[in-house]
């Protein structure tokens, strides 16, 4: 569990100029997916989200959680970093939703206490998968729904800082997994 001081102090130090940079992408239209934007209405990978108990891992400062909080699911938003999770607060607005400071390896919920868990780079990103994957099923109910995206292999294997900004463009950075609990 190395991993979570080190995440933590990371996005406490970098919240602020990542939100100033990313907002405006990610919060501008909700359920865009990743460095792409893909609408979820394209993928329908999150399905229907009203009168769900839905678990946003990773909520950052909670764009995801109030677009879906509006949407009428019963959303908590959770997040390693203090910084990130006062974005979030700061940012609510009128969908309100519980944050919660955890890690994605150590979830404090009960089992079954989800319809749906999800990430869009978020804490299956950061965390360790053969911790966090575990974690993610405990708290799933039965035919729940995992959903996250995450860089693939490729975003590492295929980087090259020398390239022009749009380089990921051109490659298959993301990976987009949707499995359900059965």
């Amino acid at each position: 569990m190395d991993s979570i001081p080190a995440n933590r102090r990371f996005w406490n130090r970098i919240s602020s100029a990542y939100q100033h940079e990313h907002d405006p992408q990610i919060g501008a239209t909700p359920r865009l997916w990743g460095m792409y934007s893909i609408p979820d209405a394209h993928l329908h990978a999150l399905g229907d989200v009203t009168g769900k108990r839905v678990l946003e891992l990773g909520c950052g400062a909670g764009q995801w959680s109030r677009a879906l909080a509006a949407e009428g699911a019963t959303v908590v938003g959770l997040d390693l970093s203090e910084a990130q999770l006062a974005a979030a607060a700061c940012a609510m607005g009128s969908a309100r939703y519980p944050i919660v400071q955890g890690a994605a390896e150590q979830l404090p919920f009960a089992a079954d206490s989800f319809d749906l868990v999800f990430c869009d780079f978020g804490g299956l990103s950061w965390a360790p998968p053969r911790l966090a994957v575990p974690q993610a099923a405990r708290v799933l109910g039965r035919g729940g729904r995992l959903v996250f995206n995450v860089a693939s292999p490729w975003f590492e294997a295929c980087y090259d800082e020398t390239d022009p900004p749009d380089w990921a463009h051109r490659w298959p950075a993301e990976l987009l997994w949707v499995t359900h609990k059965p």
